[in-house]
Protein backbone atom coordinates (compact mmCIF):
# COMPACT_ATOMS: atom_id res chain seq x y z
CA UNK A 1 0.00 0.00 0.00
CA UNK A 2 1.08 4.10 0.05
CA UNK A 3 1.96 6.04 2.83
CA UNK A 4 -0.14 9.34 2.95
CA UNK A 5 2.72 11.37 1.29
CA UNK A 6 2.52 8.53 -1.30
CA UNK A 7 -1.02 9.07 -1.73
CA UNK A 8 -0.41 12.80 -1.82
CA UNK A 9 1.91 12.36 -4.80
CA UNK A 10 -0.13 10.28 -6.67
CA UNK A 11 -2.87 12.55 -6.80
CA UNK A 12 -0.30 15.39 -7.94
CA UNK A 13 -0.26 13.03 -10.84
CA UNK A 14 -3.28 12.27 -11.41
CA UNK A 15 -4.33 16.30 -11.41
CA UNK A 16 -1.58 17.10 -13.70
CA UNK A 17 -3.38 14.72 -16.24
CA UNK A 18 -6.12 16.57 -15.33
CA UNK A 19 -4.91 19.74 -17.05
CA UNK A 20 -6.46 18.72 -20.00
CA UNK A 21 -9.66 19.55 -18.95
CA UNK A 22 -9.18 23.07 -18.81
CA UNK A 23 -7.43 23.05 -22.38
CA UNK A 24 -10.32 25.22 -24.93
CA UNK A 25 -9.83 24.03 -27.96
CA UNK A 26 -10.22 26.59 -31.30
CA UNK A 27 -8.01 29.04 -30.01
CA UNK A 28 -10.83 29.85 -27.24
CA UNK A 29 -10.76 30.65 -23.71
CA UNK A 30 -12.96 29.70 -20.58
CA UNK A 31 -12.15 32.71 -17.57
CA UNK A 32 -13.80 30.40 -15.11
CA UNK A 33 -12.98 27.20 -13.13
CA UNK A 34 -16.12 25.31 -13.99
CA UNK A 35 -15.98 21.84 -15.12
CA UNK A 36 -18.59 19.76 -17.23
CA UNK A 37 -20.20 16.39 -17.18
CA UNK A 38 -17.93 15.10 -20.35
CA UNK A 39 -14.62 17.12 -18.33
CA UNK A 40 -15.50 14.81 -15.05
CA UNK A 41 -15.58 11.59 -18.07
CA UNK A 42 -12.38 11.92 -18.98
CA UNK A 43 -11.33 12.39 -14.95
CA UNK A 44 -12.91 9.21 -14.54
CA UNK A 45 -11.10 7.71 -17.46
CA UNK A 46 -7.56 9.03 -16.24
CA UNK A 47 -8.73 7.35 -12.79
CA UNK A 48 -10.26 4.16 -14.31
CA UNK A 49 -6.67 3.69 -15.70
CA UNK A 50 -4.87 4.48 -12.89
CA UNK A 51 -7.02 2.15 -10.43
CA UNK A 52 -7.44 -0.57 -12.67
CA UNK A 53 -4.25 -2.67 -12.37
CA UNK A 54 -4.45 -1.82 -9.06
CA UNK A 55 -7.47 -3.53 -8.08
CA UNK A 56 -7.62 -5.97 -10.46
CA UNK A 57 -4.30 -7.54 -10.01
CA UNK A 58 -5.32 -10.79 -12.01
CA UNK A 59 -6.50 -8.56 -15.12
CA UNK A 60 -9.93 -10.62 -15.09
CA UNK A 61 -12.22 -7.41 -15.25
CA UNK A 62 -13.68 -6.07 -18.79
CA UNK A 63 -12.17 -3.46 -19.90
CA UNK A 64 -14.05 -2.79 -22.73
CA UNK A 65 -17.07 -2.60 -20.67
CA UNK A 66 -15.33 -0.68 -17.81
CA UNK A 67 -14.68 2.37 -21.02
CA UNK A 68 -18.01 2.24 -22.24
CA UNK A 69 -19.92 2.09 -18.78
CA UNK A 70 -17.39 5.24 -17.92
CA UNK A 71 -18.44 7.23 -21.40
CA UNK A 72 -22.36 6.49 -20.82
CA UNK A 73 -23.24 7.13 -17.20
CA UNK A 74 -24.29 10.40 -16.74
CA UNK A 75 -25.93 10.65 -20.35
CA UNK A 76 -28.90 11.83 -18.86
CA UNK A 77 -27.33 14.86 -17.76
CA UNK A 78 -27.54 16.07 -21.28
CA UNK A 79 -31.27 16.79 -20.33
CA UNK A 80 -31.40 17.26 -16.75
CA UNK A 81 -27.94 19.02 -16.02
CA UNK A 82 -25.91 18.02 -13.12
CA UNK A 83 -27.02 17.80 -9.81
CA UNK A 84 -25.21 18.06 -6.68
CA UNK A 85 -25.77 13.94 -5.62
CA UNK A 86 -26.71 15.01 -1.87
CA UNK A 87 -29.15 17.47 -2.88
CA UNK A 88 -31.35 14.97 -4.81
CA UNK A 89 -35.28 14.20 -3.96
CA UNK A 90 -36.61 10.77 -5.21
CA UNK A 91 -38.59 13.65 -8.23
CA UNK A 92 -35.35 13.94 -9.57
CA UNK A 93 -34.26 10.22 -9.72
CA UNK A 94 -37.60 9.17 -11.10
CA UNK A 95 -36.72 12.82 -14.06
CA UNK A 96 -33.02 10.88 -14.30
CA UNK A 97 -34.58 7.76 -15.54
CA UNK A 98 -37.32 8.96 -17.55
CA UNK A 99 -34.36 11.22 -19.44
CA UNK A 100 -31.73 8.23 -19.89
CA UNK A 101 -34.46 6.74 -21.38
CA UNK A 102 -35.26 9.69 -24.21
CA UNK A 103 -31.29 9.71 -24.64
CA UNK A 104 -31.31 6.80 -25.55
CA UNK A 105 -33.84 6.72 -27.80
CA UNK A 106 -32.71 9.94 -29.18
CA UNK A 107 -29.60 8.55 -30.23
CA UNK A 108 -28.44 7.13 -33.57
CA UNK A 109 -30.35 3.59 -33.74
CA UNK A 110 -27.63 1.52 -34.27
CA UNK A 111 -26.38 2.52 -30.90
CA UNK A 112 -29.26 2.35 -28.67
CA UNK A 113 -29.07 -1.92 -28.27
CA UNK A 114 -25.71 -1.65 -26.74
CA UNK A 115 -26.11 2.04 -24.99
CA UNK A 116 -29.20 0.02 -23.05
CA UNK A 117 -27.40 -3.13 -22.11
CA UNK A 118 -24.73 -0.72 -20.85
CA UNK A 119 -26.64 1.87 -18.63
CA UNK A 120 -28.78 -0.95 -17.52
CA UNK A 121 -25.37 -2.48 -15.98
CA UNK A 122 -24.64 0.20 -14.45
CA UNK A 123 -27.69 0.86 -12.49
CA UNK A 124 -28.17 -2.45 -11.61
CA UNK A 125 -24.67 -2.46 -9.78
CA UNK A 126 -24.47 -6.82 -9.61
CA UNK A 127 -21.17 -6.78 -12.00
CA UNK A 128 -17.30 -5.85 -10.49
CA UNK A 129 -17.11 -3.43 -13.79
CA UNK A 130 -19.80 -1.58 -12.85
CA UNK A 131 -19.21 -1.41 -9.00
CA UNK A 132 -15.93 -0.17 -9.92
CA UNK A 133 -17.21 2.04 -12.23
CA UNK A 134 -19.55 3.63 -9.81
CA UNK A 135 -16.97 3.49 -6.93
CA UNK A 136 -14.51 5.72 -9.85
CA UNK A 137 -17.08 8.17 -10.47
CA UNK A 138 -17.47 8.89 -6.54
CA UNK A 139 -13.48 8.81 -6.51
CA UNK A 140 -12.95 11.26 -9.50
CA UNK A 141 -15.31 14.05 -7.95
CA UNK A 142 -13.16 13.85 -5.14
CA UNK A 143 -9.55 14.28 -6.49
CA UNK A 144 -11.58 17.11 -8.95
CA UNK A 145 -12.75 18.73 -5.59
CA UNK A 146 -9.37 18.27 -3.68
CA UNK A 147 -7.71 21.87 -4.80
CA UNK A 148 -8.29 25.54 -3.56
CA UNK A 149 -10.62 25.47 -6.78
CA UNK A 150 -12.91 22.65 -5.22
CA UNK A 151 -12.26 24.06 -1.26
CA UNK A 152 -14.55 26.50 -2.59
CA UNK A 153 -16.87 24.83 -4.09
CA UNK A 154 -17.47 22.70 -1.78
CA UNK A 155 -18.37 25.48 1.15
CA UNK A 156 -20.31 27.12 -1.35
CA UNK A 157 -22.60 24.50 -1.95
CA UNK A 158 -22.92 23.70 1.57
CA UNK A 159 -20.98 20.25 1.77
CA UNK A 160 -19.85 18.52 5.55
CA UNK A 161 -18.05 16.19 5.88
CA UNK A 162 -20.63 13.52 6.96
CA UNK A 163 -22.48 14.05 3.81
CA UNK A 164 -19.58 13.40 1.53
CA UNK A 165 -18.65 10.24 2.97
CA UNK A 166 -21.87 8.92 3.13
CA UNK A 167 -22.26 10.29 -0.76
CA UNK A 168 -18.88 8.55 -2.04
CA UNK A 169 -17.20 6.29 0.78
CA UNK A 170 -20.05 2.93 0.60
CA UNK A 171 -19.05 2.85 -3.32
CA UNK A 172 -15.38 3.05 -2.50
CA UNK A 173 -14.84 0.89 0.10
CA UNK A 174 -15.00 -1.91 -2.07
CA UNK A 175 -11.88 -1.44 -3.10
CA UNK A 176 -9.48 -1.16 -1.05
CA UNK A 177 -6.78 0.99 -2.66
CA UNK A 178 -8.93 3.53 -3.50
CA UNK A 179 -10.69 3.18 -0.28
CA UNK A 180 -7.36 4.10 1.46
CA UNK A 181 -6.70 6.94 -1.21
CA UNK A 182 -10.15 8.31 -0.28
CA UNK A 183 -9.41 7.97 3.92
CA UNK A 184 -6.15 10.04 3.35
CA UNK A 185 -7.69 12.36 1.17
CA UNK A 186 -10.49 12.82 3.19
CA UNK A 187 -8.99 13.47 6.41
CA UNK A 188 -6.53 15.83 5.14
CA UNK A 189 -9.68 17.65 3.39
CA UNK A 190 -11.12 17.70 6.82
CA UNK A 191 -8.06 19.04 8.95
CA UNK A 192 -7.72 22.11 5.80
CA UNK A 193 -11.54 23.07 6.45
CA UNK A 194 -12.85 21.90 2.80
CA UNK A 195 -16.06 21.53 4.50
CA UNK A 196 -18.97 23.23 6.24
CA UNK A 197 -20.21 22.69 9.69
CA UNK A 198 -23.22 20.39 10.11
CA UNK A 199 -26.21 22.59 10.90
Amino acid sequence: MFTDLEVLDEIAKIQYLYALKHEIRYAQTRTDNTESVAEHIYGMHICAQYFLPLENLEGTWDKGRIYEMITLHDIDEIETGDVIGFTKTEEMRDNEANAMRRVMLTSPLHMQARMELIITEYEEQITKESQFVKAIDKCEALIQTFSETGKTISITTGSTEEKIRKMREPYIQKFPVMHSFFKIIHQKMINEEFFVLPT
